[in-house]
């Protein structure tokens, strides 16, 4: 009788206690390296860090180190910390620049779409730009949806003079 076996059970598993032994030894070194400068960089990341430390480990401690972002290391293993444990992903930034001041329920509502569309991790937050005459133009993350009366009658004024 042949075994199946569950692959993916498997690399989840490997991969949870990989990322558990990373968190622990960057959070373990961590304390050891909040205020090292200077030379020997190399040798104060393997002092700080346990003997059976993976490799991966040491190199972004290296890497860091060589960024001189060791200063940022206790951000860095709490940011890590969070997504090793599942937590949501950071907040996604949108812009949501208007023509003129937006009314509670207009700025309600845009809320509620941008949510809907991208997860409820998306902080939203209101600009005012008189020279977009009207629309909207809504920026989230590195995506732009730009809907003003500005652009579409400059998009116009390109078509007449290119026929």
């Amino acid at each position: 009788m042949a075994t199946t076996v569950d692959a993916r059970a498997i690399a989840s598993t490997l991969y949870d206690a990989l990322i558990g032994t990373a968190v622990e030894q960057l959070q373990l070194a961590a304390p050891k390296l909040a205020k090292v400068s200077g030379g020997e960089l190399a040798k104060q990341i393997d002092a700080a860090l346990p003997p059976q430390a993976l490799p991966q480990v040491r190199n972004f401690l290296l890497g860091l180190a060589r960024e001189g972002l060791l200063g940022q290391l206790d951000d860095i293993v709490a940011a890590f910390t969070a997504f090793a444990s599942g937590a949501p992903e950071a907040a996604l930034d949108a812009v949501v620049t208007s023509a003129v001041e937006l009314s509670s329920a207009q700025q309600a509502k845009i809320l509620a779409e941008l949510k809907e569309r991208y997860g409820t991790g998306v902080v939203v937050s209101f600009a005012v730009d008189p020279t977009l005459i009207g629309g909207l133009i809504i920026r989230v993350g590195d995506q732009v949806l730009d809907n003003s009366l500005r652009t579409r009658l400059s998009v116009l004024q390109r078509n007449m003079l290119a026929g």
